[in-house]
């Protein structure tokens, strides 16, 4: 198998991977609340509290992982939008 071939299948697999618990929560979410997370991240306020607030609102994603969802870093996103 080459290089191309591995980069290939990489991608595919990226593709099918299904969303977080972070992202499936969020899609569990209605407009209202999913605006007021974005407002609260672009005030600048810190992804630990929102994490804590999110706990207490039904997500069950630990915080490493909830980081990595806010920075795109998850399966929520393609090899695209993180490379």
């Amino acid at each position: 198998m080459s290089l191309a071939d591995d980069l290939h299948e990489a991608e595919q697999a990226a593709i099918r991977k299904q969303p977080c618990k972070t992202g499936v929560w969020l899609e569990s979410l209605d407009d209202r609340d999913r605006d007021a997370i974005r407002a609260f991240l672009a005030a600048g306020k810190p992804v630990s509290h929102l994490h804590g607030i999110a706990v207490r609102n039904g997500c069950g994603a630990a915080e490493t992982r909830f980081r990595s969802h806010f920075r795109k870093r998850c399966a929520c996103f393609d090899l695209e939008h993180v490379a």
